[in-house]
């Protein structure tokens, strides 16, 4: 799954959170706290659907203001200690790709957003969305916006 996907369903069904790369959006994501509760890491990370509800393809800066949100929620909140480090360097990934996001990205831009991820960050960001997967319950998941080509 691209990094497209991510943004709009990031735990979908049995799939993992590949194709996540990103720019130079800083390495803070290093230093988000590493002992946050599971429960509240959950309902946190479950927050991009509610963050992405009203955006469209036709207008997707409620979208990436969504995902850019959501990502500095996650930083600050930072992740429970019983994820493993695998899972932990995904979302590091994840994080710096969400807030590397140009504010001005199209839809396409979000479609294609993780194409040059090296296989290194691509297996972390798997292992992250393995464990949300595994770890939070997801809530309904929204279709992807397209920019209407097909």
């Amino acid at each position: 799954m691209k990094i497209a996907g991510i943004a709009f369903v990031l735990s979908a069904v049995g799939a993992g959170l590949t194709g996540c790369g990103g720019s130079d959006g800083g390495d803070s994501a290093k230093d988000a706290p590493k002992g946050a509760s599971k429960d509240g890491f959950c309902e946190k990370f479950n927050g991009l659907y509610d963050n992405l509800t009203g955006a469209s393809s036709d207008d997707p800066s409620k979208a990436i203001k969504g995902i850019k949100d959501w990502a500095a929620e996650m930083e600050d909140y930072g992740t429970p200690s019983e994820m493993t480090d695998d899972a932990r360097n995904g979302f590091e990934v994840v994080i710096k790709t969400f807030k590397s996001v140009d504010d001005d990205a199209t839809a396409e831009d979000l479609q294609n957003l993780g194409d040059d991820v090296s296989a290194e960050d691509n297996k972390a960001a798997e292992a992250f969305g393995d464990w949300t997967t595994k770890n939070c319950p997801s809530p309904s998941i929204p279709a992807v916006p397209s920019d209407g080509a097909s």
